[in-house]
């Protein structure tokens, strides 16, 4: 593999494993924070007030640190049996298409990003936090996201295979 897509490559595997572990910690957090509650609420009659709010948090954050994770790992819904039927040709300008489209809306959403933050004012009750740190994760997902489909679009033009899809399990 060439350094052109190597290099990318791995930087975007890093970046994967470092979602995946900030992903997991957000989970870990929220529950134990949860567990203490519900003991609290038990043994004490007395819930911890900041539970709920900052569970809110850190379930965003990990909801978009994990798209970045579902879409590296080939783990998003496709619908194959249409363009498994097609020939090389046509899958191969369906695999383009699709790239080119997912990397649009990608930009899309970056571009709105600056005008989203400005209007995300004030802070978020009883955490603290700017309401604005919601949505950041939201887009450094999509910039990584847009790379990925734009490293899987030159490795398509270099006639590399496409990523193979696998499935979390049959519907």
């Amino acid at each position: 593999m060439s350094a052109l897509i190597a290099r990318p490559d791995r930087a975007l595997g890093i970046c994967e494993r470092l979602f995946l572990a900030l992903a997991n910690a957000c989970l870990a957090v929220m529950l134990v924070a949860n567990m203490a509650n519900i003991a609290s609420r038990a043994l004490f009659d007395k819930g911890i007030v900041l539970v709920f709010p900052w569970s809110v948090v850190l379930f965003v954050w990990m909801t978009f640190l994990g798209f970045f994770i579902v879409y590296r790992r080939g783990k998003d819904i496709t619908v194959d049996f249409l363009i498994d039927r097609l020939g090389d040709g046509a899958r191969m300008a369906s695999r383009l298409l699709v790239d080119a489209l997912v990397i649009g809306l990608m930009l899309v959403m970056l571009y709105q990003a600056p005008h989203i933050i400005r209007s995300q004012v004030g802070t978020i009750e009883m955490v603290g936090l700017q309401r604005y740190s919601m949505s950041i994760p939201l887009f450094v997902t999509a910039a990584l996201i847009a790379v990925d489909f734009l490293l899987d679009m030159t490795k398509a033009l270099l006639g590399h295979p496409e990523r193979a899809h696998r499935p979390v399990g049959d519907i």
